[in-house]
C-alpha cells in the first residue's frame, strides 16, 4: 500500500497495488471467458487480456514496496475484515431481501452448468448475462467443494475487495487519528438522508429501518451500497480510485484500456460511469504527447476483447425499462424508484445528498478540480433519467461521483496543511456526522436483525416468478453471438 505518496498528491506511476486492483477484477472474467464461450473463442479472448496487461505495464519495474508501517496496515486490515462481515453475501448476519435474488443466481452458477440457461415462459433460451462477475469466483469454488462454504468464500472474497479499495484511497500510513478518522469517514461516507426525510416528510424517521428513498430518488451511502450490491460497487470503487490515482500520469490511457473490459461483466454500468473521468485526465495526456499518447493497438484490443461480452450484455435489452424522469408514472402498485418526482423533491435531494457538502468542500479541493467539478454535474444530471426497476443508473452510475466526493473530503480533512480554523471544514464534518446515520442505521439492522440461512437450491426463475428477469437474462439470438457461446455439446 502505497499511503503516504497518495495522501500527499494521489498519484503514482503502475506499481504493485494498481496491478492487484487489476487483477481482481481481471479474475470473474478469465471465468467467465473459459465458462461462457467455446475454447478456441475463450482461449483468444484470453491471450488478448494477457496483452492489455502487460500493455499496461509497459516496459517498467513494478514496485511492491509497502510504504506504510505495520500498524498503520492492521487497522485497514481490520476495517476490511470488519465491514465485510457485515455484507450479505456471507450471512454471518442479517442479510437485506435483496439477498434472496443473488444467492439464487449465486446458487445457479454453483449448482448448473455454464453457461446458465434458464427456459421461458414461451419456452425459448434465456441466458444468465449481467451483473455475475463478483459471483464467479465463489461459483468456482462452490463447484468443486460444494455449497456448504459459499458463505466464507463470498466473505473472503469481498474483504479482497474492499481492502483494495481501502489501500486505493488516500489515507495515512501511519496508525494514528488521521487514518482512523478516515477509515470511519470512509465507512459511514452518506449523504444526509436523515435530514432528508425529516424535511420531506415532516416527521422522524424510524430507527432502525432504512433511512434510503425517501423520495423516489437514492444515492446509496457505501455500506449500503456493500451491504446491498456489493457485485455492483465493488468495481466501481475499485476503478474509479485506479483513474483517480492514476490521473496525471501518461501511464492512464493504457490502463484505462485494460480496466474498461474487465468492468462489463461485473456490471454494465461501470464503464459508462467511468468515461468521463477518464476523458478528463485523458485530455491532460494528449495535451502533452498529442496522438502519440494514443496506443492504438491496446485500443484495438481493448475493443477486440469488449466486442463480444457487450453483445452478450445487450442481449434483449429492450425489456428493460428505460425513461426519462418526467415520462414515470406515479402509481401504488411500483415501487419507491418508479415514482415520479417533484422539482420541489429534486432540489431537496441534491441538497442533502452532496451539494451542500460539495459547496463546503469546494475551496479547499486543490487537486483533480476538474474531476470534482465532472462529479457534481453528473449527480445533477443523473436524477433526470431512469433505467432498470430499480433505477439501476442512478444507483450505480452515482457511485464513481461519490468516490471522487469521498476522497476529496479525506484530502480536505486529513491534510497537513488543512486551515486549523475554517468554518467550512467545520460545515464538511456536520454534514458528515449528519449523513453518518445512513450508514450506521444499515449496520445495526445487519448486526441486530435476525440472520437466515441462504436457500441455493431455489433459480433464479423460480425467485423471479417462473421466468429471469430480463436485467439478468436475455434471449442470444444473434447468429454471431450463438457462434461464440458454448452449447451443452461443449460440456
Amino acid at each position: 500500500m502505497s499511503l503516504p505518496p497518495r495522501q500527499a498528491n494521489f498519484h503514482c506511476d503502475m506499481d504493485g497495488l494498481t496491478l492487484l486492483a487489476l487483477a481482481y477484477l481481471a479474475l470473474p472474467n478469465l471465468i467467465f471467458i473459459f465458462g461462457w464461450f467455446r475454447l478456441p473463442v475463450a482461449f483468444i479472448l484470453a491471450c488478448v487480456l494477457f496483452y492489455l496487461f502487460l500493455g499496461a505495464i509497459g516496459k517498467r519495474s513494478i514496485s511492491w514496496r509497502l510504504e506504510c508501517n505495520a500498524a498503520g496496515a492492521a487497522a485497514v486490515l481490520v476495517t476490511a475484515f470488519t465491514w465485510a462481515a457485515f455484507g450479505g453475501g456471507s450471512h454471518f448476519m442479517y442479510a437485506n431481501h435483496d439477498w434472496i435474488v443473488r444467492d439464487a443466481v449465486l446458487g445457479d452458477l454453483t449448482n448448473a452448468e455454464w453457461p446458465v440457461i434458464y427456459q421461458s415462459l414461451d419456452g425459448t433460451d434465456l441466458i444468465l448475462r449481467s451483473a455475475i462477475g463478483y459471483f464467479l469466483p465463489p461459483a468456482l469454488l462452490g463447484k468443486l467443494f460444494g455449497t456448504d462454504f459459499l458463505g466464507i468464500t463470498v466473505y473472503l472474497w469481498t474483504v479482497a475487495g474492499v481492502l483494495l479499495f481501502l489501500a486505493l484511497l488516500p489515507l495515512p500510513g501511519r496508525l494514528g487519528w488521521p487514518l482512523l478518522l478516515g477509515l470511519v469517514v470512509t465507512v459511514l461516507f452518506s449523504g444526509m438522508d436523515f435530514l432528508g426525510l425529516i424535511i420531506a416528510t415532516g416527521s422522524m424517521p424510524i430507527f432502525p429501518l432504512r433511512l434510503e428513498w425517501w423520495v423516489p430518488l437514492s444515492y446509496p451511502s457505501l455500506t449500503g451500497q456493500l451491504l446491498w450490491a456489493p457485485n455492483h460497487c465493488l468495481p466501481l470503487w475499485i476503478s474509479t480510485l485506479l483513474v483517480l490515482r492514476h490521473r496525471d500520469g501518461d501511464d492512464l490511457p493504457r490502463i484505462a484500456c485494460v480496466m474498461l473490459p474487465l468492468t462489463l461483466i461485473w456490471t454494465p454500468f461501470a464503464a459508462v460511469g467511468l468515461l468521463p473521468f477518464i476523458f478528463m485526465g485523458a485530455r491532460k495526456v494528449f495535451g502533452r504527447l498529442g496522438w502519440k499518447a494514443i496506443q492504438w493497438r491496446l485500443v484495438a484490443a481493448c475493443v477486440f476483447v469488449s466486442l463480444p461480452i457487450s453483445l452478450l450484455l445487450l442481449t434483449d435489452i429492450g425489456g428493460i425499462a428505460a425513461e426519462t424522469a418526467a415520462q414515470v408514472q406515479p402509481s401504488a402498485a411500483v415501487n419507491t424508484s418508479a415514482q415520479a418526482f417533484s422539482i420541489r423533491e429534486y432540489l431537496i435531494f441534491i441538497c442533502c445528498e452532496f451539494l451542500l457538502l460539495a459547496l463546503a468542500l469546494t475551496t479547499h479541493v486543490r487537486q483533480a478540480r476538474d474531476f470534482f467539478v465532472t462529479a457534481i454535474a453528473m449527480l445533477l444530471v443523473l436524477p433526470l433519467i431512469h433505467f432498470g426497476p430499480s433505477n439501476d443508473l442512478l444507483l450505480r452510475l452515482s457511485t464513481p461521483p461519490l468516490i471522487v466526493l469521498l476522497a476529496a473530503c479525506l484530502q480536505a480533512l486529513l491534510s497537513k496543511n488543512r486551515p486549523l480554523r475554517s468554518a467550512t471544514l467545520w460545515l464538511v464534518w456536520i454534514f458528515l456526522a449528519i449523513g453518518a446515520h445512513t450508514a450506521f442505521n444499515e449496520l445495526w439492522r445487519s448486526a441486530t436483525f435476525q440472520r437466515w440461512k441462504p436457500d441455493y437450491r431455489q433459480t433464479l426463475a423460480d425467485r423471479q416468478g417462473g421466468q429471469a428477469a430480463p436485467h439478468y437474462a436475455g434471449r442470444p439470438n444473434a447468429p454471431f453471438l450463438k457462434q461464440l457461446l458454448r452449447s451443452s455439446r461443449d460440456h
